[in-house]
């Protein structure tokens, strides 16, 4: 019986610090979210897997020790009833902190056919593009988890964005505001591999209810026409490069279906450059950011000696959960907070991805190709730690055109957007003509059309909708 006991206090530990584990980490997940890394293949991080081992099983352990010591003397029914008692209270804990009512909902309406892609939904194929009589290159960079929330000082008590704002400033930048500020977070883009598909589709990432398992034979999202389908059309050469493996959450079966883009990845670099095996970025599987940009000069120089335009993407890490990699090579430790190490301190971090952002575009701009060439800084969807941010700030992501080939920028406040519009307004920022300015779910910001927040569609009643099944939904999915 006592034993009994012990496994249902490791069992209730492990309930609680498993639910705030995951809110440390992913912030509030949604069912959608969960949804598509069960049935998606996935490449592990061992820092991810050993932070989950440390706060959960190795702590559950060490609790269940000092509640074996600290009920030694009870009787085995009342250590039995205690035990009984604190099931009880993980389950109510866990289930408060992950929100699970809110989930049950979201799956609820996961099965519900709605109508929305019939009213809203534009068909990218069907849509004349007409592509500028001088072509010119796209360098788009996805910051990941950059907020444009990072540059408020009244907040973290400096602005720990300046060269992201500047460019803001100085460029075409699209807010919700007249300030700083950018595009509101919707369900299918909620994280990396979503927000890339909804920027470069114009549609959400979601799987249906009765998936089970995302592995088409067709190809990823093959129904859907995307930013490396049109490119690749209009005769781009195209490079990906991803400081982790191209398998990651089908990141290589996406670039293959979609303008079967070169892909520049962890295995990539690993074995072109040898990288030796027992450093901690081997063992992690991960190119770091400083690297990563270096290898992308190379890139691209490659790229612009061909007599072909090009488009590069280049995906960052190291703001990954806001935390994630501090470079000390690059940056020094500009801010101390209480209980925080340093190289862990979201401020050091997001301002170290600052200024090597900053480095790495202030050399594009000082090569010969960039006259005819747009760079585009996107933050992929907003930072999932539930440890940098409270309730009460007002969160975006951040965006910025520069040297685009449209410069008006009578559109580019006050607006409501989402992930959705990137595509069409990509296309017309690079000097594309697109019929009617709008591509699936999203409309081109440069031409002042209302988007879907802009409608009249609140933000919850649009999460609601894209969360709903679709048959238009599934041909994009699925293909024919």
């Amino acid at each position: 019986m006592k034993i009994l006991s012990m496994a249902i206090i490791f069992i209730s530990y492990m309930f609680v610090s498993s639910a705030n584990w995951v809110v440390r980490k992913f912030g509030k997940v949604t069912y959608e979210q969960i949804m598509f890394h069960l049935k998606t293949p996935l490449d592990s991080e061992t820092k991810l897997i050993m932070s989950y081992l440390q706060n959960t099983v190795m702590m559950a352990v060490i609790v269940t020790i000092a509640a074996y010591i600290l009920t030694i003397k009870m009787t085995k029914k009342k250590c039995f009833l205690f035990s009984l008692a604190c099931l009880c209270g993980a389950f109510l804990l866990s289930w408060n902190t992950l929100d699970i009512s809110k989930l049950i909902d979201e799956y609820k309406n996961h099965k519900i056919t709605g109508t929305f892609y019939e009213e809203h939904y534009v068909d990218s194929h069907q849509v004349k593009i007409t592509a500028p009589a001088k072509k010119r290159n796209l360098i788009m960079i996805f910051a990941e988890s950059m907020e444009s929330t990072y540059a408020n000082a009244d907040y973290f008590g400096d602005n720990l964005i300046p060269h992201l704002q500047k460019y803001a400033e100085e460029n075409i930048h699209f807010s919700h505001n007249e300030g700083l500020g950018g595009f509101q977070n919707i369900n299918g883009a909620k994280y990396t591999q979503a927000s890339m598909v909804s920027q470069l589709c114009a549609i959400p990432l979601r799987l249906p209810v009765r998936a089970k398992r995302y592995r088409p034979k067709n190809g990823f999202l093959p129904g859907a026409l995307c930013l490396g389908d049109i490119l690749a059309e209009n005769g781009y050469n195209q490079s990906f490069m991803i400081g982790m493996t191209k398998f990651f959450s089908g990141t290589d079966k996406y670039l293959e279906t979609h303008g079967n883009q070169k892909v520049l990845d962890w295995e990539f670099y690993s074995k072109r450059d040898n990288l030796p095996d027992d450093t901690d970025e081997k063992r992690k599987r991960i190119v770091r950011d400083m690297d990563l940009f270096n290898y992308a000069k190379t890139e691209i120089l490659e790229l612009a000696g061909q007599n072909k335009p090009f488009s590069f993407t280049i995906m960052t890490m190291d703001t990954h959960f806001g935390d994630e990699h501090f470079e000390p090579k690059k940056c020094q430790i500009k801010y101390h907070d209480k209980g925080v190490e340093d190289k862990y301190n979201p401020k050091n971090v997001v301002s170290c991805s600052d200024l090597q952002i900053a480095e790495f575009v202030e050399w594009i701009k000082s090569q010969p190709f960039y006259e005819n060439t747009e760079v585009v800084i996107v933050g992929d969807h907003l930072t999932m730690s539930s440890t940098i941010f409270d309730d009460k700030v007002e969160r975006t992501v951040y965006d910025v055109y520069m040297n685009s080939s449209v410069q008006d920028k009578s559109h580019t406040t006050n607006r409501q957007f989402t992930a959705l519009d990137t595509l069409p307004t990509l296309l017309e920022g690079l000097g594309y003509t697109v019929e009617g300015h709008k591509l699936g779910l999203g409309v081109s910001l440069f031409s002042g059309e209302k988007t879907l927040l802009e409608q009249g569609i609140s933000l919850d009643t649009l999460n609601t909708e894209l969360d709903r099944q679709s048959k238009i939904y599934d041909k994009l999915l699925f293909g024919n």
